[in-house]
């Protein structure tokens, strides 16, 4: 299956966008700070592979009585994100990745990136929606104040997703919405349940 008539805009009216985030970026990679953001991009992406991580965190606050919510919400935040972008939006957009095209420019820079392949089709991303997703149920269920962290590892995880050169800016930042409408949704859904339980039990 061929890229979407969407694919296609995105690639025609974001180009601009996407190549000036892409190659200021690269810039940075060929700095000498990449001794140090090359391998914290591949340690995020690796992290972030299948979610794996973000599910064992719902899973363990499940366990804990007086985080159970807390670990509910990130569930169906990841649940819903997952739903709206790995099963919906990627295979319908069906947009390529930015190394796709190996005589491209994007392409050289993904090599000097490392040349680390993904499976999937590039929007949204998968990664940056599951981070935001797990990190806005957090802050949107909690108190806001202390969570605001949160949303360093929703955008450390963004960035290294641009580090790798395996998504477009527009790839990520459709992802980190659709995360953060996921985590929004969650938290609300659960903090509405509790109300009911606990009107129930009165």
């Amino acid at each position: 299956m061929g890229a979407s008539a969407f694919a296609q805009w995105l690639d025609t009216a974001f180009a601009g966008f996407d190549t000036a985030l892409l190659g200021a970026v690269h810039t940075v990679q060929q700095s000498a700070a990449d001794v140090v953001l090359g391998p914290l991009a591949r340690l995020l992406d690796f992290l972030g592979q299948g979610g794996i991580v973000l599910i064992l965190l719902g899973l363990g606050l499940l366990a804990v009585r007086r985080w159970r919510r807390f670990g509910a919400a990130v569930l169906l935040a990841l649940a819903l994100g997952a739903l709206c972008t790995n099963v919906l939006l990627k295979p319908l957009v069906a947009r390529e990745r930015p190394y796709a095209d190996p005589g491209s420019q994007l392409a050289q820079w993904w090599e000097e990136a490392g040349g680390e392949t993904e499976s999937d089709k590039s929007f949204p991303s998968g990664h940056a929606t599951a981070t935001a997703a797990a990190m806005a149920a957090l802050f949107f269920l909690g108190p806001r104040r202390r969570l605001w962290p949160c949303w360093l590892a929703v955008l450390a995880m963004a960035l290294s997703r641009l580090y790798l050169m395996v998504h477009y800016p527009t790839d990520v930042l459709a992802g980190v919405l659709i995360g953060a409408a996921a985590g929004w949704t969650a938290a609300a859904v659960v903090r509405r349940l509790g109300r009911r339980v606990q009107a129930a039990n009165e």
